[in-house]
């Protein structure tokens, strides 16, 4: 075996010959012979020599057991019908493109939303995509990224992604920018959905920055070898030092929204890490009130809305008190007009179009309402909730009190419980313990409560399932089947 030379090593995951190209030969402590060998996904491991097999001549530096001539073409989806010719789509006139692979996959709409996060990447400022959810936010940022990482779709991807010392021994030049590096931070519930996307509408040079490799990583992209990095808030929070130390080209940041109080230290985080462009996703950009718009804005494009004090109240007061019912005509016409400038100021930097634009594509709603009743064995436990002493409290406490007084019992003498909790607090436990037994009893066992209220229910589950120690074992025993019963939940009946 020479360096520079092509061979089959198996994969350590499922033990199938992949191709690749031996980069180095040496010997371990033992004497016996390694290759370091350099798969196309610009992976190397080491693997002794003799589990080496030859790889056959091919006719292209692509050709692999990974992939086929057919299979090159990023994203190909043979079952769906094609909305747009396939043609590349010019983003600019610096030779920015959405590739043909993807853009014939695209909706108008959407080409309009890669065309908006490249325009202002392109003059270096932040923004905010605001589509409702299901229109195609993440299509859009891959779309967008392609382009200016200059992605083909094609085999071309495949060969600029090689190791650099592979293409010079092939004697070949990358055409890819190694200097561009775009961070993607996104809650842990969708990050690797985020990499499987990726994976799916491109070649794109990925790291996943969570979990025990994230320092080695880190270290990848900090050599150019990395052209999307993805993490989470956390990650980013606890190792905010390490993410400045890279040059980001951007950062992109799912369900930005979560950017909504300047006090917590998510916002915090967000607005320390240096990077100048700063693009947000979100379908629910306003949540509770018109301040969690202010901090988003604020931290995608920083002074655009003003400091927060001058935004309260040249836009969030006047708004407000516009809504109030008992706003009289001034305050309705000052509310709007303050509406409609946030608007005009907003526009430019804030992108939001919702599902009406594809509503004819979706199924019409139907709505159905199914009724679940109570089984017999839900009904007993349901009234031995209603039994309990804390429910008679509860249920009494509008009553005049026994001492004759002339006030009622939760204002008298029965203010608190024998366990000092007061009949308030009774009543929002009890209800929730009422809901819980209507769904299915074992919601009241212990270890599916909260901590705060585990004593209190447990004190409750010892009177109430007094009368039910079966179910209680078998709940312990076998709760897969328990739980699965119709005889203790309506709902398994449906």
């Amino acid at each position: 075996w020479h360096i520079g030379e092509k061979c089959l090593a198996p994969c350590l995951e499922n033990g199938k010959l992949h191709e690749g190209t031996i980069s180095s030969i040496g010997k371990d402590k033992n004497g016996k012979s390694f290759a370091v060998v350099s798969f196309l996904e610009s992976e190397e491991r080491k693997i002794l020599i003799t589990k080496l097999c030859r790889a056959e001549a091919s006719t292209g530096p692509w050709k692999s057991l990974i992939f086929d001539d057919g299979d090159l073409e990023k994203p190909y989806f043979p079952d769906r019908n094609l909305p747009s010719p396939a043609v590349a789509f010019k983003l600019s006139d610096n030779g920015d493109f959405i590739p043909y692979t993807i853009n014939r996959y695209l909706r108008d709409y959407q080409r309009e939303g890669a065309q908006f996060l490249y325009g202002h990447y392109a003059n270096k400022e932040g923004c905010i995509l605001g589509d409702d959810m299901g229109l195609g936010k993440t299509i859009q940022v891959i779309s967008f990224l392609a382009a200016v990482l200059h992605k083909k779709g094609t085999c071309e991807d495949v060969e600029n992604n090689m190791p650099e010392f592979l293409l010079r021994t092939m004697k070949k030049e990358s055409k890819c920018n190694p200097k561009k590096t775009f961070l993607i931070v996104a809650p842990l519930s969708v990050l690797y959905n985020w990499k499987d996307e990726l994976d799916t509408w491109g070649y794109f040079k990925v790291s996943v920055l969570h979990g025990s490799k994230k320092h080695d990583d880190l270290s990848r992209i900090k050599q150019g070898k990395c052209e999307v990095a993805l993490t989470t808030y956390e990650i980013l929070r606890l190792y905010l030092d390490e993410f400045n130390s890279v040059e980001w080209s951007a950062v992109i940041v799912d369900e930005a929204h979560r950017i909504k109080n300047p006090k917590a230290q998510i916002t915090q985080t967000m607005k320390s890490l240096k990077c100048n462009v700063r693009i947000g996703l979100t379908g629910t950009i306003l949540q509770n009130n018109m301040k969690e718009l202010w901090c988003v804005m604020d931290w995608a494009v920083p002074g655009l809305l003003g400091s927060r004090l001058h935004f309260k109240k040249k836009f969030s007061d006047p708004v407000e008190h516009g809504q109030r019912h008992t706003a009289t005509k001034r305050e309705l016409a000052t509310g709007r007009k303050a509406m409609l400038k946030l608007a005009r100021k907003m526009s430019g930097w804030f992108l939001r179009r919702t599902k009406a634009l594809i509503s004819d594509q979706l199924p019409k709603k139907e709505d159905r309402i199914v009724y679940c009743s109570l089984t017999e064995f839900q009904k007993a436990v349901y009234q031995a909730v209603l039994e309990t002493e804390d429910v008679g409290l509860v249920l009494q406490a509008g009553e005049s009190c026994s001492c004759n007084s002339g006030r009622k019992r939760k204002n008298c003498c029965y203010k608190v419980n024998a366990h000092g909790e007061t009949i308030k607090s009774l009543r929002f436990s009890y209800l929730t313990i009422l809901q819980k037994v209507a769904n299915h009893a074992a919601l009241l066992q212990t270890d599916n409560t909260s901590k705060q209220q585990e004593a209190h229910i447990k004190r409750v589950c010892s009177q109430v399932f007094s009368s039910f120690p079966d179910f209680v074992q078998l709940s312990k025993d076998a709760a897969f089947e328990t739980i699965s019963d119709p005889k203790y939940s309506g709902k398994m009946k449906v």
